[in-house]
């Protein structure tokens, strides 16, 4: 019970640490706060899978994932407004980011921005500080999700035993399964892309066509190669 205790506190420790320290600049990699309000040029995806260009109202991350918020756009020909709503389509681009809802094994999701498609998906999750509220700044945290079986993971969890955590995200691919949990050279936490880039390359030889990538398939012998 006292070991128990002591690592709760350790983790709630860290947690407190983790969030002093939070990089508040580190959203703008991935948004342009000086293009809030424009409508730049873009494309919604149907659920169909078709794609419809678009200028679409580039908010601010709170308002543009916001599930509940329709997604406004300007036809290009007549500049009319049209809106989306979120649980009507697959996904939009805009801003040269691809945005489309992330569902979890528990019957959950939400929008996230995408980093890399595949049978396993790496995106980028956008959290306010102020859930609420209009907020002051971002955290951003990375996300892999296994789109066929939905389990996921934030990367900082999946590196707590992560030989484990992976085995469970590429449990059918038996043979980078052993690699993963035997913990060979180059099949650890710190070769989680170059693991996922070959789960998702074996999926797509082994099951064609099951993905739907929007777009262009990602360079996984590259990733294997070369890292990210």
């Amino acid at each position: 019970m006292k070991q128990a205790l002591l690592g709760t506190f350790f983790t709630l420790f860290c947690a407190a640490a983790i969030a002093q320290n939070v990089n508040k600049e580190a959203y703008k990699r991935y948004v342009s706060t000086d293009k809030y309000g424009q409508s730049l040029d873009g494309y919604v995806v149907l659920n169909s899978g078709e794609k419809e260009e678009a200028l679409i109202k580039y908010e601010e991350p709170y308002l543009l994932l916001d599930p509940t918020l329709p997604l406004i756009t300007y036809r290009k020909k007549n500049n009319k407004e049209k809106a989306y709503l979120k649980d009507k389509i697959a996904g939009f681009y805009v801003n040269e980011q691809l945005y489309v809802p992330e569902h979890f094994e528990e019957d959950s999701s939400r929008w996230v921005m995408v980093v890399r498609e595949g049978a396993i998906r790496e995106s980028i999750v956008l959290i306010p500080n102020k859930p609420y509220d209009q907020p002051d700044y971002y955290t951003v945290n990375r996300l892999v999700t296994n789109t066929i079986t939905l389990k996921a993971y934030f990367v900082g969890r999946l590196a707590i035993n992560f030989a484990r955590n992976m085995s469970s995200m590429i449990f059918d691919y038996a043979q980078l399964n052993k690699k993963v949990r035997d913990a060979e050279e180059e099949y650890k936490f710190l070769n989680y892309q170059q693991i996922i880039a070959r789960y998702n390359m074996w999926f797509d030889s082994n099951n064609p066509d099951v993905i739907p990538y929007i777009l262009p398939r990602p360079d996984y012998q590259k990733i294997i190669d070369n890292g990210d």
